[in-house]
């Protein structure tokens, strides 16, 4: 007996704007969208934790927006690109070349700073090709908060390449390379509630 596999429905970039309103985590990869499991309580409070941390500086430096997802960036129009960060830092530079804040529709510039919060078990690679799109948008720098090492990887980003600046643990702080005068203690990152 011959299975029938699903029909997969390839969105185009006119189909995406006509959908309602998407509350959930997703890409969507060369038209497909592939939904994200839920985060476990651990992950969401670390996301918690890096937003505190960056809308605290963008409180007292007043230089941009700190942004959480469940917010698209629009990697490549066709095939269909989207991606979401865990947590983004967007100057008011490139806010600038965004539509207004109430457009629902996806970011069309890069945010400087993403963060992406490593799950246990998460491919590396799927990681990875996440970070050469935030790159090919113009990302300059990219946190990478692994939930098993407790470790934060501080990434320099160019359209060519990514490059570890440093693998940071528990005991140590790290600056920024993008945000002028941020400096994180990883611990605050890894504090609990």
């Amino acid at each position: 007996m011959a299975v029938t596999l699903p029909k997969i429905q390839y969105l185009t970039y006119e189909d995406y704007l006509a959908e309602p309103e998407i509350m959930k985590r997703y890409d969507i990869l060369d038209g497909v969208r592939y939904l994200h499991t839920n985060p476990s309580r651990y992950h969401q409070r670390l996301l918690c934790n890096v937003f505190e941390v960056l809308r605290d500086y963008e409180r007292l430096n007043r230089n941009g927006e700190t942004l959480i997802e469940p917010c698209d960036i629009l990697i490549r129009i066709s095939p269909l690109h989207i991606r979401q960060a865990d947590v983004m830092f967007m100057s008011h530079e490139r806010l600038a070349q965004c539509k207004d804040e109430n457009d629902p529709t996806p970011l069309l510039v890069a945010p400087e700073l993403v963060v992406e919060i490593v799950s246990t078990g998460e491919m590396r690679q799927r990681i990875a090709d996440k970070i050469a799109d935030y790159a090919s948008m113009d990302a300059k720098e990219c946190w990478l908060v692994d939930t098993e090492t407790k470790t934060v990887e501080i990434l320099s980003l160019t359209k060519e390449v990514s490059q570890t600046i440093g693998i940071y643990t528990l005991t140590d702080t790290f600056e920024s390379q993008v945000l002028p005068n941020l400096s994180v203690r990883v611990d605050e990152i890894f504090a609990s509630m």
